[in-house]
């Protein structure tokens, strides 16, 4: 959330929202609703920041409730990704239970119309481009990309191997951070600057970082910036979580009428051998269709997007987009549609390769005993027959997309994806009555 909301101070569309102050999302909002949580069961623990919830709460994982993450246990960029392109973008935190703290898993709310509601006249706040910045290149690279993107966009969202105990402290009073073995992430940060003079035995330069939980182990006190090498092991490199920007966030009053296959949005990247795919929808309500939301995965990728309402084509849209992740396309004219009416849409990009959705374990960034320490998480996903489909380059004919399970780095290992019907391609389309 704090890139968004660096980024919101950046383009004033906090202020013009009509919100005072800094800007303030609402982390347990997407906490609750994120799409990835299970249900909770009966004996989950419930004492502390986070917990099981329970046997009355309800999971987001709509796919599968009895699979997926515990509140506030689990997490990635891709998942904070699927969450805003899904449900329209973060709301307000003060329209939320912001009490939220320790022994207060109550306040939270088992479902969506207690504790943290999932509609309360919430303005809704969608970046309409979330940019992998280190999905590929070199170290220095993606460090050249990250510092752009600071300084036009804001905070860039990275993560770590945490330790409380700095190795020294700067000139200027900040600690100096740096892990060069730990291997496991386990903590996301935000990159708001950098110092090229920073120096720690042979290290040279180091990132400005701003976090909300780090803490001197012997004052306890909120340690709210400090520095880290350029040289970590992770930071402003690992190719998922290095580096993100969450830019050009816009505001809408009004909730989107979303309409997807993908709940968990990009997890698998296909082979680069598909010439284009497409997604269904059945149209629910007389409404205009306003956006559409893509993936490309690869630098300087160029799409071409073709709009069907019942088998006519409506609109036809193209671009390019210089870095890999989602990205918001206005639709090239006004389209209404009625209750009913089938809308298609196809996306095809240069480099061939389309993000989708199925079956997949999720590392776990928290320590606690919900689940264990270094246990990866299942999250199932389930797809629907002719939901969306595929043409490989060179074919005239669409197959299924249900049942696909290659990637870029061979086939899908997840059971219960081999075994059923998991996949769909991340293709969504944004309405408004």
């Amino acid at each position: 959330m704090s890139s968004l909301e660096s980024n919101l101070i950046i383009n004033k569309n906090w202020h013009l929202s009509g919100e005072s102050g800094e800007p303030d999302l609402s982390e347990y909002h997407m906490d609750k609703f994120n799409g990835f949580n299970k249900s909770g069961l009966k004996g989950d623990r419930q004492e502390g920041w986070y917990s099981g919830q329970g046997e009355k709460f309800l999971g987001s994982n709509t796919d599968d409730l009895n699979s997926g993450v515990v509140v506030h246990l689990g997490g990635d960029f891709r998942m904070a990704a699927a969450y805003l392109s899904n449900q329209g973008g973060a709301v307000q935190e003060r329209l939320t239970n912001t009490e939220i703290s320790n022994n207060s898993h109550q306040k939270f709310g088992d479902t969506a119309k207690d504790g943290v509601l999932y509609k309360n006249n919430y303005t809704y706040f969608l970046p309409q481009h979330i940019e992998w910045l280190t999905l590929d290149g070199t170290d220095l690279e993606k460090r050249i990309r990250i510092k752009k993107a600071i300084q036009k966009y804001g905070a860039v969202a990275s993560a770590q191997n945490m330790r409380d105990n700095p190795l020294a402290i700067w000139q200027d009073g900040l600690e100096i951070h740096l892990n060069t073995r730990f291997e496991k992430l386990n903590h996301a940060i935000s990159l708001i600057g950098w110092n090229d003079d920073v120096s720690y035995q042979g290290h040279k330069g180091a990132w400005l970082v701003k976090d909300s939980d780090h803490k001197n182990e012997e004052t306890g006190k909120h340690i709210g910036k400090f520095y880290i090498m350029f040289d970590d092991l992770h930071v402003a490199k690992e190719k998922y979580m290095g580096g993100v920007v969450f830019r050009d966030v816009k505001y809408t009053k009004e909730k989107l009428n979303i309409y997807t296959h993908a709940l968990h949005g990009w997890r698998y990247s296909t082979p680069a051998n598909i010439e284009e795919v497409s997604s269904k929808f059945k149209i629910e309500r007389s409404e205009n269709l306003v956006a559409l939301g893509i993936y490309t995965l690869g630098a300087k990728t160029s799409y071409k997007l073709r709009i069907k309402v019942n088998g006519t084509l409506q609109s036809e849209m193209n671009g390019v987009h210089e870095y890999p992740g989602f990205h918001r396309v206005e639709v090239a004219k006004l389209i209404s549609v009625k209750k009913g009416d089938l809308v298609e849409i196809y996306q095809s990009n240069s480099d061939h390769r389309y993000a989708f959705d199925a079956s997949f374990k999720m590392d776990i960034l928290l320590n606690g005993k919900l689940p264990k320490w270094g246990e990866a998480v299942l999250v199932n996903s389930k797809a629907g027959a002719d939901e969306t489909s595929y043409r490989l380059i060179g074919e005239s004919k669409f197959q299924d997309f249900k049942n696909f399970t290659e990637t870029l780095s061979g086939k899908i290992e997840i059971k219960n994806a081999q075994e059923n019907s998991t996949s769909n391609i991340v293709l969504n389309l944004y309405t408004q009555e």
